[in-house]
């Protein structure tokens, strides 16, 4: 459950080299600059280059956790037609280095919904396991709240040989999976993850609401009829 302020926790998991930290930062970078350009105060980057400079940049392990915070003052939850104004998100972009393990009690802690990275060229789908097992089932946040990218970073585009063949685990196949070459198509990337993340928060503002009802629900004495 989030705090009160609109701020919404989305954790980023999955094994090593699976371009957590560069989707976090990109995600994080593409909204604030995306802001600042509706204010005019920045101009654009070119996304589609940064990305590629950075897939090509030496891998550096996260150690625990990063944590990537940015603000939207509008983000669109199509599920629900209507649009979720003034929310920070925070983005927990998690080491895939099980050795941190002792961190993952913090790390869990009110998260709101859950994004699963993944690299075809590196991984198969029960390299995802573990992830989902302790913070998706333990954690008993449902699958609506829950993503699954197929991070593709080397030189070929998606939809070839090593994604298709890429087994998804059995209890994640009715969950939204999104499958790029974020060096060309990182702003269809964006869109989905940028729906993700509106029809989370959307979620879960439903569900605070509901909690609340149900609160004042029980508050009332029936002799006040």
């Amino acid at each position: 459950m989030r705090h009160e302020g609109q701020k919404g926790k989305i954790l980023i998991l999955g094994p090593q080299k699976a371009g957590k930290t560069t989707l976090s930062r990109f995600l994080a970078d593409y909204a604030e600059e995306h802001e600042s350009a509706k204010r005019g105060t920045k101009p654009k980057v070119d996304k589609e280059k940064k990305m590629e400079f950075e897939f090509n940049t030496p891998y550096m392990p996260t150690k625990g956790a990063r944590i990537q915070e940015f603000e939207s003052h509008e983000l669109l939850d199509s599920d629900r037609g209507k649009i979720i104004k003034d929310i920070e998100i925070q983005l927990w972009d998690v080491s895939g280095d099980r050795k941190y393990e002792d961190c993952w009690p913090a790390i869990k802690e009110d998260a709101d919904g859950v994004i699963l990275v993944a690299n075809p060229e590196e991984h198969n789908g029960k390299d995802l396991q573990i992830w989902f097992t302790e913070f998706v089932e333990k954690e008993n946040i449902s699958l609506n709240r829950v993503m699954v990218i197929l991070n593709e970073q080397g030189s070929k585009k998606t939809n070839h040989e090593q994604i298709s063949s890429f087994e998804i685990l059995p209890k994640l196949r009715g969950v939204h999976h999104s499958a790029h070459h974020f060096a060309s198509e990182s702003a269809q990337m964006k869109v989905e993850v940028n729906d993700f993340m509106a029809s989370v928060l959307g979620i879960v503002a439903g569900e605070d609401d509901k909690k609340s009802d149900d609160v004042h629900d029980e508050g009332v004495d029936e002799d006040d009829f």
